[in-house]
């Protein structure tokens, strides 16, 4: 009896042992189509004219991508912000790779404006907070749900073109530009509803040497999504930006510029009332006056130059030590409107959207994955404003 027993279990074994084989492999196999990523970043910023110093876990994110079969595959990212307090979904979207020169893309998509709208990660850029013209005038981070294409028709070349959820004007201001029109395709119950009006964004990339790349980016489309706005405003972005790596050396240097079509109607739509007059507190009867409405631009235009030095490029390391400076300007109201805003009087800019912001600073790279930051920033601005802030951060992206 234990002999047949015994050979009843060995032949299960051998013939089990094949299967548990291949489902091991399976399991092998599909574990190699996922991809795990992400970045984040802490802050210690501290104002240098007694303001309230914070520390902030700014950005924890977590990425995963699958791939679905030998052409498709899914992308996703989303955002933990200050200390998980707020969730924002950065991307999700399919690739279909058909060849070089021609693919598709579809989902929720990173805008290719700008050198870092699609490549933000902390490591990738040298100050702490990232650079005011890439949050200002491009409002990063920027992403809109739709359909495109992409590829590189020739070595050294690469394009993206898409088709995309517009943005809604109703959250445009003279301060923040159109950053405050980003749909990014959070269209619940209660949020602004971006997809009546749609846009077509493009940007095309030239690597001509090593070490030196160009680029430019386009963005068009009308912007009076819910149709609370007299007329068709529109918007038109521009972007120029160019980049020389060469020998320990960087420079990066970039160029902005918003056409806002028919600023006047959205300044008018958009306008706030006045605070409460002090004769009328009882019955909140509101002051009416130029303050009391804020003009949106029908120019905002930004630049920035930034120099920076890769001091293992010196020393032979494998870590590295990276000073830079960069000198930023931009300002939301370079052009305004004609006529009268909301309050029945001509339409006026504040001194304090044209800024300029230096920044002074180092890094230090343990591995190229993994950086401490520590800079100096200079703000001032048209209507006298004149203020320093010391910036300290830990990055890191996998």
């Amino acid at each position: 009896m234990q002999k047949w027993v015994f050979t009843f279990f060995t032949l299960f074994v051998l013939d089990m042992e094949p299967q548990a084989w291949a489902l091991e492999m399976e399991a092998e196999a599909e574990s190699s189509k996922v991809q795990l990523h992400g970045y984040g970043e802490l802050h210690y910023n501290v104002p240098s004219n007694g303001g309230q110093s914070k520390m902030d876990l700014h950005r924890m994110v977590w990425g995963l991508s699958y791939d679905i079969n030998d052409t498709i595959s899914l992308h996703t990212e989303v955002d933990f912000e200050h200390a998980a307090q707020e969730m924002e979904l950065e991307f999700a979207y399919l690739d279909f790779s058909i060849n070089p020169s021609f693919n598709m893309r579809a989902g929720v998509m990173l805008m290719p404006v700008g050198p870092l709208n699609e490549y933000h990660e902390p490591t990738l850029f040298y100050s702490v907070e990232r650079p005011l013209l890439q949050s200002v005038i491009i409002p990063t981070t920027w992403q809109e749900g739709g359909i495109g294409i992409f590829g590189s028709p020739m070595e050294g070349l690469k394009y993206r073109v898409y088709v995309v959820s517009g943005l809604a004007a109703e959250g445009f201001s003279g301060s923040s530009g159109i950053r405050g029109g980003r749909g990014k395709a959070a269209g619940g119950e209660g949020k602004p509803q971006t997809g009546e009006k749609l846009a077509v964004v493009g940007r095309l990339e030239y690597n001509p040497l090593a070490g030196l790349d160009l680029g430019t980016s386009v963005y068009h489309g009308e912007v009076d999504q819910n149709n609370t706005i007299v007329g068709s405003p529109s918007v038109f972005l521009y972007t120029l930006d160019g980049r020389l790596r060469m020998s320990g050396i960087d420079v990066q240097a970039v160029y902005a510029k918003i056409d806002i079509d028919e600023a006047d109607n959205i300044s008018r739509a958009t306008c706030k009332a006045g605070a409460p007059s002090a004769a009328n507190t009882t019955t909140g009867a509101f002051i009416s006056g130029p303050l009391a409405c804020q003009t949106v631009g029908e120019e905002l235009v930004g630049w920035s130059i930034e120099l920076a030095y890769h001091l293992a490029h010196l020393m032979g390391t494998s870590w590295d030590l990276v000073p830079f400076a960069r000198l930023s300007e931009v300002n939301t109201q370079d052009a305004l409107p004609s006529g009268l805003n909301g309050d029945g009087v001509a339409f006026a800019a504040s001194g304090k959207n044209d800024r300029e912001v230096t920044t002074v600073g180092i890094v230090y790279y343990p591995d190229p994955q993994v950086a401490f930051k520590a800079d100096f920033q200079n703000f001032q601005d048209a209507a006298g404003g004149d203020t320093d802030q010391y910036n300290f951060g830990l990055a890191y992206m996998f």
